[in-house]
This record gives structure tokens, C-alpha cells and sequence, in this order.
């Protein structure tokens, strides 16, 4: 049999193309990279627990790129970071290093659909900022 009847079109969101271990290595390398990073360390000293931070946002990330966790969580993005007076030099320096980690990481075609997205959650976030 031919013809569309025929023709199953398999979707396969992004975290199954990148894989979990993969989102650990990243998220993990670049918040070695914030933390030391003369823009944006500042903003990271007051976490204690750096592996259940890491953690949390690895889980942010797979369930943003559409995978699903054993154990479900609550992610308050813009609760955590209004208080933090993040400016738009702020968020382009996180973008870079996001994108710069990325590269070493994950294939190009799968950075730069993952990078859209961040980019996407950053301008959502700037717009929400308390100006």
C-alpha cells in the first residue's frame, strides 16, 4: 500500500535527539563556566547545593525540550530570577556561554534548536523583568 494512508510521520522531540546524559554533561559544564565567569558569578553565590541546582535546571531543560520526569517538579523561572536585577548585558552573556558550552557538547543542528529555545525562554524572562 502506498500513498499517505501508508506514511506515519515519527516525531521525535528534542530531548530523545539529544539524550539525558548529554543534558547533564552541558548543564553541568556551563554552570562550571557561570560560576567562574567575571559577569555572572556574582549571581550564583548564593546557592549551597550545586548538584541539586544543576539538578533542577537538567530537569528544566528535559521537560522544556519535551521529555518527561519520574518524578515531576515545579520550575518558578520567573519567581527565582526577579529579584536578581538581570540586565540585558546580563542575559546576552548567559546566552554566549550557553551557546559556546552547547557547541562542545551536542551536535550543531541539535545546539541550535536548543539555543532558539533559550533564547525564547531569556526574552520571556527580560520581558518580565521589574523595570
Amino acid at each position: 500500500m502506498t500513498g499517505a494512508s501508508s506514511y506515519r510521520r515519527k516525531l521525535e522531540p528534542l530531548c530523545a535527539k539529544i539524550g539525558r546524559d548529554r543534558v547533564d554533561q552541558v548543564v553541568h559544564a556551563f554552570y562550571t563556566k557561570l560560576r567562574t565567569d567575571p559577569v555572572l558569578h556574582g549571581y550564583f553565590d548564593g546557592i549551597t547545593d550545586f548538584s541539586e541546582h544543576e539538578a533542577l535546571i537538567a530537569d528544566f531543560w528535559w521537560v522544556a525540550m519535551g521529555g518527561i520526569l519520574a518524578q515531576p517538579r515545579q520550575f518558578d523561572m520567573l519567581g527565582r530570577h526577579r529579584t536578581l536585577g538581570l540586565t540585558p548585558v546580563v542575559f546576552e552573556r548567559w546566552l554566549a556561554l550557553f551557546g559556546d558550552t552547547m557547541a562542545i557538547y551536542v551536535p550543531p543542528d541539535l545546539a541550535k534548536q536548543w539555543l532558539q529555545m533559550a533564547v525564547g525562554i531569556g526574552a520571556n524572562l527580560q520581558n518580565q523583568m521589574p523595570k
